[in-house]
């Protein structure tokens, strides 16, 4: 019975202690707020001049399936090419072809080809999606269009492959993909009110002071027989 009662005690005292808790956070208020629009304001300008942007181009290319001499799609190709895209996809990654498209482009270094680079398969289709993605509009629209020229010439030399066409060229595309600055500010504010109301919620419990008579009663286990106002000049 005594562990009980013990319990309902300490339960009460949390729950007073998240009430004033509760009640310094919107004392704090306006505290929070000003980190808040603070850490926008930050991730704003980190956005803007810190941060760089990036740049995509993307092509798409096709594997056509033969037509028959009725003029109906052969479905052995159809079939063949479904078989086969994932194979092209990984050509398309290959050492062999990033070097050439680093020296024909004239670059330093194949890692940034690599790095910029993205080869994938739209789900259940014989489409290819190559894209780059750099810190120079042209220069993501260069590394597509000469690594899909070269992947062709190396098809149709190689396998004698002719079927595959370009759906979508390449494009100097002047909109940055990233970063995303509606996503950094809400990040930013986030931060802002984790940071701001942390602090607080650390400063109450670190204050040891008594501030209300029913503090004093609970500290010392002793009633308090009076209060001395205080008064604010």
């Amino acid at each position: 019975m005594e562990d009980l009662q013990k319990s309902i005690e300490q339960n009460e005292e949390i729950e007073i202690d998240l009430g004033r808790l509760l009640r310094q956070l919107r004392k704090k208020l306006s505290f929070i707020i000003a980190v808040t629009v603070i850490a926008i304001i930050i991730s704003l300008l980190v956005t803007k001049f810190l941060i760089p942007k990036k740049y995509e181009s993307m092509a798409r290319i096709y594997l056509k399936p033969n037509i028959t001499e009725s003029g109906t799609i052969d479905y052995n190709t159809l079939t063949a090419n479904s078989k086969m895209v994932n194979n092209y996809v990984l050509m398309l990654q290959g050492n062999s072809l990033l070097e050439d498209v680093t020296e024909k482009l004239k670059l330093e270094d194949e890692t940034l080809v690599k790095k910029s680079l993205s080869v994938s398969n739209e789900a259940d289709s014989e489409i290819i999606t190559v894209s780059a993605r750099t810190e120079n509009a042209k220069l993501s629209k260069d590394i597509v269009n000469t690594t899909v020229n070269l992947f062709f010439v190396s098809m149709k030399d190689k396998l004698d492959i002719k079927n595959m066409t370009i759906l979508d060229a390449p494009q100097v595309n002047e909109t940055p993909v990233s970063p995303s600055l509606k996503m950094n500010l809400l990040i930013g504010a986030l931060l802002g009110i984790m940071v701001s109301c942390g602090f607080v919620t650390v400063q109450f419990l670190l204050d040891k002071r008594l501030h209300t008579k029913e503090d004093a009663e609970s500290y010392l286990e002793i009633p308090v027989l009076a209060e001395i106002p205080f008064l604010e000049d």
